[in-house]
């Protein structure tokens, strides 16, 4: 017995359930409700104004009968009807001790129609508040998961496709949710017209509910084209604006290079695919009204013939099946509509499915539970190996292929110690020092502090711990102030500013019109390529860590501001930690241990008259910027590393 019910569910009630899952999009909501927090209070009240609209609707509608009756018959109706309908108006009067005269009973016909639209705009107001609210939580879940995902993440998603997911398809998928409710109360006030309709005549109400089921089925056929043009116009939008954002934060080089027309048309282009997919969109639309209204309005003139050939209905009642009939084709149209919208919107659904997955796979470095307090004793590399992983789209296919970076990288760097990274571009310089921050994660070996894994630290606390210049400064459009107290968890007193300023030699600023309120531009566009690194400097130098890592910070820079540089550089030593990546070797010639990478590994290390009395690699590179030949391609940031 038990076996022959399985398999009834498996082969007859399964795909009814599948059926119903894909045509109510319940797949695509129970996506939609991991990402953000759906609160009760809000379904409840929703559905609860959906309710009381539908039970005025339904009391306006059904009072209009013995109002259609009177007419009629005049005052021998009153004598003359019986019925659920007559019975609950005369109870109503012998409350209030009425008499059912045709006043009366327009008046009771108009007072729910009455409250029914003071509701409808409440509903209204209320479907916004909602519809907010969920927009901006799960803008907010989804903006705080990308945030928190590890670096890597942001080196394979265009800044524009972040920001088109966290700010437009979260908009649509927020809407989405509320289309699902409404679409509720939709299929209440169906259920409604329909049981009103039982009440008048079953075989008048079987007729309608057959035209609607062929409606749908016709609205099932295209709810497959919608989803898939959907997706095609979400995902064209979202490239789209990740070009746009990329081109414009570019917009130095598109002018150098005289590319104006070709960006516009590449704008054009897509926009034009969008536009043209929107066209067809509109013609299926169109297509599927010019099917679906004669189909409606055949059931009015088939449900009609019934009543007057073979049921014999009266006029009143042929009246108010003229009347719901209108109002049941409307809600079917707007029910095949909603469902039309919501796959639509489902497009936005799939979009932050990917995003949010993507960036939940990609925050794989765990914070551990120990506080950073900085580097008293060494930093310690023991066999530091990293590899770059595979990239894939957000359809599985492989966008790059992974390759190893560092291997087997072994160095010990003691605190208060001034320790430099030299080597041929590519060698993985960066990723090195990316590593010390976790700013990326080693996929073998370990990195110790005083003797502690790396592993073991809060990862905020050990970012903050140490101070990070990079060969291109991180400004922002803000003032100076601001850029120079960014991140910091306190408010610095004004002598703290100024001597930060002063040891990165960026006191110009107190110089400007609007001194440190003065803004700075687009990255600091307002200022020289040394200007803009002494204030990032300085801002490294306000929050007074205890290790500091310079990424060729004077690889880009004049002479005279890698001059100032250096001797920031000459100030911190022997009082701070210092790790400096440079291709410019002059700039590390006093440090006190010189680590010669290669391949990811260290191979060759000591002082700078230990390594030149080598005569290796090292030498090699000294020799040639002596000669004013740079191998090495100096200036230029490793562009793999």
């Amino acid at each position: 017995m038990l076996k022959k019910l399985a398999r009834y569910v498996r082969d007859k009630v399964r795909p009814l359930f599948c059926y119903l899952q894909d045509k109510l999009k319940i797949t695509a909501v129970r996506n939609l409700f991991r990402f953000v927090e759906i609160k009760k209070s809000e379904v409840f009240g929703l559905v609860m104004f959906a309710v009381i609209f539908t039970v005025f609707e339904g009391m306006g509608v059904t009072f209009l009968l013995p109002i259609l009756q009177y007419a009629e018959s005049g005052g021998s109706a009153v004598e003359n009807s019986s019925g659920f309908i007559w019975e609950t108006i005369a109870d109503i009067l012998a409350l209030v001790n009425l008499e059912p005269t045709l006043i009366v009973l327009l008046i009771m016909a108009f007072i729910p129609i009455l409250l029914r639209n003071v509701l409808f705009y409440m509903r209204a107001w209320y479907s916004s508040v909602v519809s907010s609210r969920i927009m901006l939580r799960l803008r907010m879940k989804v903006a705080d998961v990308i945030y928190a995902s590890d670096p890597e993440f942001f080196t394979r998603h265009p800044v524009g496709e972040l920001y088109g997911v966290v700010m437009s398809k979260t908009s649509t998928a927020g809407g989405a949710v509320l289309a699902i409710i409404n679409l509720l109360g939709i299929g209440l006030l169906l259920v409604m017209y329909t049981a009103i309709l039982l009440l008048l005549s079953v075989p008048l109400t079987l007729v309608a509910l057959g035209f609607a089921l062929v409606v749908s089925l016709v609205n099932k056929r295209v709810l497959k084209w919608i989803a898939a043009n959907s997706l095609k116009t979400a995902r064209l939008s979202q490239k789209l604006t990740a070009k746009i954002v990329e081109r414009m934060g570019q917009m130095q080089l598109v002018k150098l290079r005289h590319t104006e027309k070709e960006e516009v048309e590449n704008i054009r282009y897509t926009s034009e695919t969008m536009r043209m997919l929107g066209i067809k969109a509109a013609k299926v639309g169109a297509g599927v009204e010019i099917i679906v209204d004669p189909i409606m309005m055949l059931s009015v003139f088939v449900t009609l013939y019934i009543a007057i050939a073979v049921l014999g209905s009266t006029l009143a009642q042929l009246t108010l099946v003229i009347f719901i009939l209108t109002r049941l084709n409307g809600r079917v149209r707007e029910f095949n509509g909603a469902l039309q919208g919501i796959t639509s919107a489902t497009a936005g659904v799939k979009l932050v499915n990917e995003m949010f997955e993507a960036s939940q796979e990609a925050n794989v470095i765990v914070s551990g539970p120990r506080e950073f307090t900085g580097a008293q004793e060494s930093i310690e590399f023991r066999n530091v190996a990293f590899d770059y992983p595979d990239v894939y789209s957000a359809k599985g296919a492989l966008v790059s292929v992974g390759r190893p970076v560092i291997a087997d990288f072994n160095a010990t760097i003691k605190a208060g110690s001034f320790t430099a990274l030299v080597g041929r571009s590519g060698a993985g310089k960066s990723t090195l020092v990316e590593l010390i921050p976790r700013m990326r994660e080693a996929t073998a070996g370990e990195i110790l502090y005083d003797g502690v894994s790396i592993k073991e630290f809060q990862v905020g606390s050990l970012r903050r711990g140490i101070g990070y210049v990079t060969q291109t400064p991180m400004l922002f459009n803000n003032t100076v102030y601001e850029n120079l107290t960014y991140g910091l968890d306190r408010e610095p007193a004004g002598h703290e500013v100024y001597d930060a300023l002063e040891k990165a030699h960026a006191t110009f600023v107190y110089d400007l019109p609007k001194g440190l309120e003065t803004k700075i531009g687009d990255r600091g566009v307002r200022f020289s390529g040394g200007e803009r690194q002494r204030i990032a400097m300085a801002r490294v130098l306000l929050a007074d860590p205890d290790v500091f890592v310079f990424d060729e910070p004077t690889s880009a820079l004049d002479s005279e501001s890698e001059g100032y540089i250096q001797q920031t550089l000459n100030a911190l030593h022997g009082q701070k930690t210092l790790i400096v990546i440079a291709h410019r070797l002059a700039t590390v010639v006093a440090a006190d241990q010189l680590l010669v990478v290669d391949k990811g590994k260290v191979v060759e290390r000591g002082t700078h008259t230990d390594l030149i009395a080598q005569d290796g690699v090292y030498a090699d590179l000294f020799q040639s910027q002596l000669l004013g030949f740079d191998g090495d391609e100096s200036g230029q940031k490793e562009s793999s590393a």
